[in-house]
């Protein structure tokens, strides 16, 4: 599974997953996307990597085409992405 950490990196994802540029309907290309994690927080704890702080794992949310994960992303990054001007 890939970890999405650059704007530039979803975008990139997007175009593979041949998704349209607002997002509208992914489920038509087999799409799905769930939030995991504990802490509401962008410092940079994923689950499996940082296992001494499991417990603070950060809310992210993994994509998944057609049952298999593809990527996870941060859920406050992917916030500030959708705030920036």
């Amino acid at each position: 599974m890939r970890i999405i950490i650059e704007r530039n990196e979803l975008r990139e994802l997007a175009k593979e997953l041949k998704v349209r540029d607002d997002w509208h309907e992914p489920d038509e290309q087999g799409l799905t996307a769930e939030v995991y994690g504990t802490t509401f927080d962008n410092a940079g704890f994923w689950p499996g990597v940082h296992e001494a702080y499991e417990d603070l794992t950060e809310k992210h949310v993994v994509i998944s085409q057609d049952g298999e994960e593809v990527a996870a992303v941060n859920l406050a990054t992917l916030l500030a992405w959708a705030s920036e001007e």
